[in-house]
């Protein structure tokens, strides 16, 4: 009966380490996350590229619009709360919005979706009305 507890303890501590190890390959410390995607505020043929942070806690999106780090933008996002905040990857996704090729920015993070609205050449946290 001890054995099996342990073993399960074990095993559970493992998983646990498995999947830092592999957030750490995939997204590195600080948990960082980059695309590129055409999102209506590009000047030339050249998609916008964005990179999503989680900075002990707090995500922090940078916009470089057509590729171009003169007009970069910066996003500030919710902050990650609970023990191992730091750790936790964040994604980003773009979704189709009111205006043709003017797509919404979805932020993604334990199974948590935030939406910023896409408008007027910049992204804004949604509002609800």
């Amino acid at each position: 009966m001890i054995l099996m507890l342990f073993i399960v303890i074990a095993g559970s501590v493992v998983l646990g380490w498995v999947q830092t190890a592999s957030d750490d390959l995939h997204y590195g410390r600080p948990r960082t996350f980059q695309m590129d995607a055409f999102v209506g505020h590009e000047t030339g043929s050249t998609s916008s590229h964005f990179i999503a942070l989680n900075l002990q806690g707090k995500i922090e999106i940078i916009e470089l619009p057509g590729g171009d780090p003169t007009r970069a933008r910066m996003y500030v996002g919710p902050k990650i709360y609970g023990p191992g905040a730091d750790l936790v990857p964040v994604t980003l996704r773009f979704v189709e919005g009111a205006q043709p090729h003017h797509p919404e920015m979805l932020i993604l993070f334990q199974n948590t979706q935030v939406v910023f609205r896409n408008a007027n050449g910049t992204f804004a946290p949604a509002t609800h009305t």
